[in-house]
């Protein structure tokens, strides 16, 4: 693995697909909606490199705490591209928004060794005593939206006969809701693994169910990168620039991860989320240093099939779509933009995966 990395580096390095200096076009702009409340480490390690930069793409990233307000920045154009989970897209494209997944930004996921990539947790008070699905009822639980992780466990609560309807939902930023639990305002919450380790520190808590067995899907997606079809159709350019320099920035991570035991990665987290060497390392435990391992299940920046469809039959099953027909994959996912990525770059896509 480490040598076809190097090797693929050096290709890099010695210009393939790249044009000669003096026929480079200048710097493309790109408005980029990025969610500040759940960070991605391969967004972490591209501004880290400077890899955007480097592709010619010059980034303005705007910054969300939800992944609504996201959503309806894309739709209104105030941004061009950003990272959103797929279920609250899929709503909006079955309800007549032209958007486009281009990639997937983050994965969830077992590796074959067995360990947990975990990006989110349902975490709950532990003098609550809550130890199964049944045991919500009558609870208060967090969510950072009515969709995605919210429409998840309503499904999985389904699955135990639990009616959602004994149990209150409040809505809030991830990074409020160790705060909620601690100060006895909600007695579980669907958040993120940092803020897990954050709140466990202030607090008992037990996990009840990790990401990945909230979705029930073998490898899970936290966000996609979406953008609106007609602007992609448009600016193929600066979205092939973008893609190129995820794909670079995944390469440089699993060189890191196999080579250096995530050294740069771990820096890279430290300096930009402020975090101490305690949560710097538990980010990469669960979120920032799993790259390379994904690859034994997909390609990489892929989106696999049955993410797209379970996350339309779930959107079914809530009643979101008031009669209307969910997104197939075909619908939801644009490729055409992360294959030339690849062809450029001079990588394999495997169709046996995914």
């Amino acid at each position: 693995m480490i040598a076809r990395i190097a090797g693929v580096l050096l290709a890099l390095a010695a210009g393939l697909g790249v044009l000669p200096a003096a026929a480079q076009p200048g710097p493309l702009p790109l408005r980029l909606g990025y969610n500040v409340s759940a960070p991605i480490g391969t967004f972490i390690a591209a501004v880290g490199t400077d890899a955007f930069a480097k592709e010619g793409v010059k980034l303005e990233v705007q910054r969300f705490q939800d992944t609504a307000g996201l959503r309806d920045a894309l739709i209104a154009r105030h941004v061009d591209m950003g990272g959103v989970g797929i279920t609250t897209m899929q709503q909006a494209i079955a309800a007549g928004a032209a958007m486009k997944a281009i990639s997937a930004f983050e994965y969830m996921f077992t590796d074959k060794s067995g360990h947990p990539w975990e990006a989110v947790f349902l975490i709950t008070r532990k003098d609550r005593n809550i130890k199964s699905l049944q045991d919500l009822k009558g609870r208060r639980v967090a969510v950072d939206s009515y969709v995605s992780w919210y429409l998840m466990l309503r499904d999985r609560l389904r699955e135990a006969n639990v009616d959602v309807k004994d149990i209150t939902f409040l809505t809030m930023p991830y990074p409020q809701m160790g705060g909620a639990i601690v100060l006895d305002q909600v007695d579980a919450a669907i958040i993120t693994s940092t803020e897990y380790v954050r709140t466990s520190q202030r607090l008992g808590v037990d996990i009840l169910m990790t990401g990945s067995q909230l979705s029930n899907l073998k490898v899970d997606l936290t966000q996609a990168m979406f953008a609106r079809a007609e602007w992609l159709q448009q600016n193929e350019e600066v979205t092939v620039r973008f893609l190129r320099a995820l794909l670079k920035t995944r390469l440089y991570m699993q060189n890191d991860v196999e080579k250096n035991g995530g050294a740069n990665i771990k820096r890279f987290i430290r300096d930009q989320l402020k975090f101490d060497d305690f949560l710097t390392d538990t980010f990469y435990r669960f979120r920032g240093g799993y790259a390379g391992r994904e690859l034994d299940f997909i390609n990489m920046l892929e989106i696999p099939r049955a993410v797209i469809d379970t996350n339309a039959r779930t959107l079914v099953g809530s009643g979101l779509l008031q009669g209307r027909t969910p997104p197939s994959f075909d619908q939801t996912v644009d490729y055409r933009y992360l294959l030339r990525a690849y062809r450029e770059l001079g990588l394999t896509w495997n169709d046996k995966k995914g």
